[in-house]
């Protein structure tokens, strides 16, 4: 499809030259007299290029120019290259400022036609590469607000880490729990902010090679503080345009709640075990015990035997009954309480747990 051209010339005769030598050179020509019927003509017709003569009676050239860069009405249009025609040179500073403001060309009549076809041809190549740049800036600027956004949305901490160990990247995530700001973390060692057992990068970097992808690691994080904060942690190598390894991602969440939830569900499997085995305890040693005690009782009110047997007797059955409260006591605990024994071996204390 040919590029459309407008001429925007006062003079009839520099009309019939230009549309001779662009209609030959294969562009479709529109022409216009005046500023007012070129500005009607570049928002109705919007054509490729303008071709306008500075010095016209009632709107110059320039003033054209100004109103298309500068109304909201040829928003549209306003990216059309310009090339001012002139019939006298122009200041340095008046040309500076046109060009500075968007002018793409300037020609000085009496100009030949390759002249003339030679600056349409480079103005023209020049504004298609700036078109298609233009795009393909918008394009990457979309999709870098897009992913922008996308990190900065997720809830996870994610750190990109490079390979000497430094934070080049956190999305703030989980800040409330870490208390850091994202200014007090980039630049940092990574190190410096987890467990002194957690592995080291390199380590890491190992991982990653034996698991091929991806792995999982939890971590230790340092806060604000320098309390340590359980953070589970997905990891994947970085790497730049010509598939060299630059850095790890991070991205993981605390997981304080889960190892809570942990703690309280061990606690529980091993009150259940506990209440199991003081069950067991209190119906195997009460079923031998019962008879024992019965038999005790009975021998202390048999009148035949003297004074230190009933002793022994009454030591024996104390103690049964001792071992008989202990048991029960044993049976109803909901809370142990723990206290040490021997060194590290711990018991239950049967005076404090309820």
């Amino acid at each position: 499809m040919s590029k459309r051209i407008l001429v925007i010339e006062d003079d009839e005769n520099l009309q019939i030259i230009a549309r001779h030598i662009l209609t030959r050179a294969g562009f479709d020509v529109i022409s216009a007299m005046t500023g007012e019927e070129g500005l009607e003509k570049i928002h109705s017709k919007k054509p490729n290029l303008v071709i306008l003569d500075n010095m016209m009676p009632h709107k110059s050239g320039e003033q054209v120019f100004d109103e298309v860069m500068t109304d909201p009405k040829y928003r549209s249009v306003g990216k059309i290259p310009f090339i001012m025609l002139t019939a006298k040179e122009m200041k340095k500073e008046k040309v500076r400022d046109l060009l500075e403001r968007g002018m793409a060309a300037f020609l000085l009549k009496p100009f030949g036609s390759k002249e003339l076809l030679n600056v349409i041809q480079n103005i023209l190549t020049t504004h298609e590469i700036q078109v298609k740049e233009q795009h393909l800036f918008n394009v990457t600027s979309k999709a870098k607000d897009f992913l922008t956004n996308l990190v900065n949305t997720i809830p996870d901490a994610l750190f990109i880490v490079d390979k000497t160990g430094k934070i080049n990247f956190y999305n703030g995530g989980h800040v409330e729990v870490l208390q850091y700001q994202i200014s007090d973390l980039v630049g940092q060692a990574f190190d410096s902010i987890t467990s002194k057992d957690s592995p080291s990068l390199s380590e890491l970097i190992k991982l990653l090679d034996d698991k091929d992808k991806l792995c999982n690691v939890s971590l230790n994080l340092k806060d604000q503080n320098n309390n340590l904060v359980p953070f589970s942690f997905s990891l994947a190598k970085l790497y730049n345009q010509q598939d060299e390894m630059i850095g790890i991602i991070f991205i993981g969440s605390d997981i304080s709640e889960i190892k809570r939830l942990e703690r309280e569900l061990v606690e529980k499997e091993k009150l259940a075990i506990f209440s199991e085995t003081a069950i067991a305890i209190n119906h195997e040693i009460n079923n031998p015990l019962a008879p024992i005690i019965g038999n005790v009782q009975l021998l202390l009110e048999d009148k035949m035997l003297e004074g230190s047997a009933q002793k022994k007797l009454k030591v024996i059955f104390r103690n049964a009954v001792r071992i008989k409260e202990i048991t029960q006591k044993l049976r109803d605990i909901r809370q142990p309480v723990q206290t040490s024994y021997l060194g590290d071996t711990k018991m239950v204390d049967l005076s404090d747990s309820n």
